[in-house]
Order: C-alpha cells, then structure tokens, then sequence
C-alpha cells in the first residue's frame, strides 16, 4: 500500500495479443513499463520507518497488472542512469526492495519492467514476514496482522481502515496448487488446513490464488499454523 507516492496509472486501451511470448517481449523493449527511480526511492524511504518499527512485516515496491489474471511470474526490473545500471529481483507474486543507491537517484535512473507498457504498474504492498522454518505460533500472528494494520493506518489509510479489526491473515500460494499447511494445538493430532481460490490481500486487484486463510478465532491459545510448502505471501484479513 505505498501507492499513495507511486504514480497513478490511466489503463490504456487493450491491445489484442496474438502471440503472448514473442509479442509481448518485442514489444516491452521498444515501449516498456516504466517508473523513476527517484519517485520509487522516495516511496521507499517514506515507508520504511513503519516497517523498521514493526519487525514482523515488510513492505516492497509491487508490480501488479491492469486486468487481473495476467501473470506475475517471469517479471523483471531493470534500472539504469547516467552512471548506473543494474537489475532489482521480482518474486513470484510481482514484489521486488529496492535497492537504496545514491548514484541512481541523482541521475534520477529509470526503472524498466520487461513487459508492455498498458499492462502492469507500479504501486506497493505491506505483508507479513515469512518464516524460513514454517511455523508461525497463534501469537506472533495475531501481532503480525496487528503490525500491518498499524503501519498502514500510520502510513495514510486510516480513513480507508476506520472500525476495520484483524480476524486473520492468508497464507498465499499459486493458482492450483496443493500447498501443505497444518494446524497444530499439542490436544491433539495436527489438522490440515484447506486452501481456496480466493483473492491473496485486501482487494481483488491481484486476481485468485491459492490461499488458506486461518482466522484467529479459530486458533486455540498456544496453537502453531505450519507451512511445510512456503508460502509466496502472506496478507491479512480485516472484517
């Protein structure tokens, strides 16, 4: 949710495709989605006091499409400037950090995405940490979800939040996967938990994924969510 300093994007009118591969990749070099650098690093730096206090979510720079359902996956970033000239990671989900580099904001570098331009833009996108080793307990959780909200409550969207409580977060995975996510309380046996096709985060702009959603009414005191399949995300709930 760093849209607030990212550039608004005007959808452009959409262009038949007839070859999704090659079209697409000839056309981003000619005319390619793009944003400055120095309005991205000063997004980022805006941002970055809310995640620094709260250290269990992060926030990164998000590339999402215009028409939901476009794919995320083969995205990359690409800066260069007067002086400088490197490329930024994209995850399987659209985010990428970027990287704090004086040289490229005073040359005001441009960042290129390799994709059409009138199809994706750039925004931006508060979620929880993920852990490496999988096990999330029912606490940390709850703080996570009551981190996130704060932050974006402190960052401009309180208006947007107002009366809005955390009942959960989401864990997130592909499109038709069969993610392995299990409920443990220690009263007794673990307890898959079911995925469903739903939207990963707060709105529907990021089309349907895999996403099992766990609510804090349901977790016991003392319970662990365990992820055996690691997650691309995870985004929380708000009712």
């Amino acid at each position: 949710m760093l849209a607030a300093c990212l550039p608004s994007a005007v959808p452009a009118a959409e262009t038949v495709v007839t070859d999704p591969v090659m079209t697409v990749e000839v056309n981003a070099q000619r005319d390619p989605e793009w944003i400055g650098y120095r309005r991205a690093y000063k997004a980022a730096a805006f941002f970055a006091p809310f995640v620094r206090a709260r250290p269990l979510i992060q926030a990164h720079l998000q590339v999402r499409s215009l028409r939901p359902g476009l794919p995320l996956d083969g995205l990359r970033l690409s800066v260069a400037g007067a002086r400088t000239r490197f490329e930024v990671a994209v995850d399987a989900i659209g985010r990428a950090e970027l990287p704090m580099e004086k040289t490229a904001y005073e040359d005001d570098a441009v960042i290129t995405l390799n994709r059409q331009k009138g199809h994706y833009y750039f925004s931006g996108r508060y979620s929880i940490r993920e852990r490496d080793d999988g096990v999330y307990d029912a606490g940390l959780l709850r703080d996570a979800c009551e981190q996130l909200l704060a932050a974006q409550r402190a960052s401009g969207y309180r208006m947007r939040l107002l009366g809005k409580q955390c009942a959960g977060i989401k864990i997130v995975y592909p499109a038709g996967s069969m993610p392995e996510v299990a409920l443990e309380d220690g009263a007794a046996p673990p307890r898959m938990l079911a995925a469903a096709e739903a939207h990963p985060f707060e709105d529907g702009s990021m089309g349907l994924y895999q996403v099992v959603t766990v609510r804090f009414a349901d977790l016991p005191a003392g319970a662990k969510v365990t992820a055996a399949t690691r997650p691309l995300a995870i985004g929380t709930l708000y009712e």
